[in-house]
């Protein structure tokens, strides 16, 4: 792919998060796409964190949240998660997507408008 197709590809972002509990992540989702900073969010369960925390290596059994959402609504999203997000210090990592079907981004952009 040429940097000229890449610079006119359409975008959207992807953002990852966790939880400790299925039903956090269902309520999550639906706050996000009720208040339209999501057009999609699937949720993967389990999965197993291991990170350092308060000077200990943690592993936990989490569920994932991956949430689509257009380049616009980046800062709603964040601050919407901050507000309900469980965790003192959660994971909100937002990737820009490099390459994305046309009709898919034209839909997140609707669902997100």
């Amino acid at each position: 792919m040429s940097d000229e197709t890449m610079t006119d590809a359409p975008s959207v972002l992807v953002c990852w998060t966790t939880v400790s509990e299925q039903e956090q992540a269902r309520a999550i989702a639906q706050a996000l796409l009720e208040r339209r900073v999501a057009a999609c969010v699937q949720i993967d369960a389990p999965i197993e964190s291991h990170y350092c925390w308060d000077g200990r290596v943690c592993c936990e059994t989490e569920v994932r949240l991956v949430i689509k959402t257009s380049v616009g609504q980046a800062a709603r999203l964040k601050e919407t998660l901050r507000a309900l997000h469980p965790y003192e210090v959660p994971q909100i990592v937002m990737l820009r997507s490099v390459d994305v079907d046309r009709e898919y981004a034209r839909w997140v952009d609707e669902q997100t408008g």
